[in-house]
């Protein structure tokens, strides 16, 4: 995974972050582009909106460089987790992507879980998969789309480097239209079988506060 920073743009330095909605301690993370923000609890990182992390194709015959899968404006649990890594990354994360080539909420949220998982744990597809189907599903702000949740799991004997995930790993995405009339997907990807595991009560916290937010 790798993140990398956009140029700034200086109209959002100097907008001020919504309050929080889940609890007063909880951070605020922003995302203009998809006119959307959503809560994530006080010890995950929030980040710039031009922050980029995603994945590249790492399968055999890819062209060098290409990504598989990214998302703008994300927040991070236990960045840096791994102290043998040559790149920091995270446990967990989440933000808002754009939709691409989907027809709707439902193919959008189905979609992207399985392209995340894979992208992020198991690009040869050595392990096992599992999917949801999408669920209907509205935040407690109004927006309305669908939801899936897609798992893999049986990773640990193809595991080999220290900072990889030992178990498996979970994507749970929302898809939905937002202020603009635009397809977006927020999407929390995570590593499984460890012990700060986002719990699902929080999951559900963090989907259901996402809200409408816009820059003026």
């Amino acid at each position: 995974m790798g993140a990398r920073p956009a140029p700034d743009d200086p109209r959002r330095s100097m907008v001020e972050k919504p309050d929080p909605v889940v609890a007063p301690d909880w951070r605020v993370q922003t995302n203009a582009d998809k006119h959307s923000a959503f809560d994530v609890p006080p010890e995950w990182k929030t980040n710039s909106e031009d922050t980029y992390v995603g994945y590249n194709d790492d399968r055999e015959g890819a062209e060098p460089g290409t990504l598989l899968v990214a998302m703008s404006g994300p927040s991070e649990y236990l960045y840096g987790w791994c102290a043998e890594a040559d790149n920091p990354s995270a446990r967990s994360m989440a933000g808002t992507k754009a939709g691409q080539g989907a027809s709707g909420t439902e193919e959008a949220a189905r979609n992207e879980a399985m392209n995340w998982v894979l992208a992020a744990y198991d690009q040869e597809q050595l392990g096992t998969f599992e999917i949801t189907e999408p669920e209907p599903f509205t935040s407690e702000h109004g927006i309305t789309g669908h939801t899936v949740t897609a798992t893999v799991t049986d990773l640990a004997e193809n595991r080999h480097e220290p900072c990889e995930a030992p178990e498996g790993g979970k994507a749970v995405t929302f898809s939905f239209i937002d202020a603009q009339g635009d397809l977006a997907t927020w999407v929390l990807l995570t590593d499984t079988g460890f012990p700060e595991e986002p719990s699902q009560e929080t999951i559900d916290a963090m989907m259901n506060s996402l809200r409408p937010y816009a820059v003026d």
